[in-house]
């Protein structure tokens, strides 16, 4: 049975330990991508999360982390190396707010965290990835509690095409609808985190090792096709 572990980071802890560390455990493809970002606090998030990935995996793998490195797959996930040869790892990143979110998993593994700062029109969002089912469920929740409900949805969609690498492509996104799991049978886990939401999809089978102790129980959830729905979005 494949494993996985989901780690959350405090952005300014994250960012703090990889300072110290200089920056001659970059490759030159990751220079190139530090260069290209203009923003300061996206940098210190591309450094520490990049940092954070070798960590984890080394600690993981048992190995010196000077053996790991951060490649990318051809579709644009992020592809760990042990001198120079993948991993036996599969990792995906998240970030948002003050917050770092981290999965590592022995098969493919998409983590999504959303901290919102404002209001946002939760329903035309909604209609434009999500399935009708999804969207019905954002409609019938009460006010004070749509916004968790889209969250919660929203994570589980980007954790999904995190996994599968497609990432959030609005028109095949509206043919997957994430619905309530037994735990048994679940691909993807969801947790209520700040003011929004966190998940985490692992391929079917796969089991969570370990994650971080204040996320608390999670929901369990399973992708189904919703092709056939898709006539009430239009």
């Amino acid at each position: 049975m494949a494993a996985a572990r989901l780690h959350l980071l405090p952005v300014a802890a994250a960012v703090a330990e990889v300072g110290a560390r200089g920056l001659d455990w970059l490759t030159d493809a990751e220079r190139r991508r530090l260069q290209a970002i203009t923003s300061a606090s996206r940098r210190d998030t591309f450094l520490a999360g990049h940092w954070q990935a070798r960590a984890l995996a080394a600690q993981w793998l048992q190995l010196d982390v000077g053996r790991v490195a951060l490649d990318a797959h051809a579709d644009g996930r992020p592809l760990l190396r042990v001198d120079g040869d993948a991993a036996p790892l599969h990792v995906s990143l998240s970030h948002s707010g003050d917050w770092l979110a981290l999965a590592l998993a022995d098969a493919p593994v998409g983590v999504d965290i959303e901290l919102p700062r404002r209001v946002r029109d939760w329903h035309a969002l909604a209609r434009f990835v999500f399935s009708p089912e999804e969207c019905r469920r954002v409609d019938a929740a009460d006010d004070p509690l749509r916004g968790d409900v889209f969250h919660a949805l929203w994570t589980l969609k980007e954790a999904h095409g995190k996994r599968s690498g497609e990432g959030l492509q609005p028109r095949a996104a509206r043919t997957v609808t994430a619905q309530p799991a037994a735990a048994a049978v679940a691909e993807a886990l969801g947790w209520a985190f700040g003011t929004g939401a966190l998940a985490l999809a692992l391929a079917p089978g796969s089991r969570l090792e370990r994650a971080d102790d204040a996320l608390g129980t999670p929901t369990h959830w399973r992708y189904a096709s919703a092709a056939a729905d898709l006539a009430d979005q239009d």
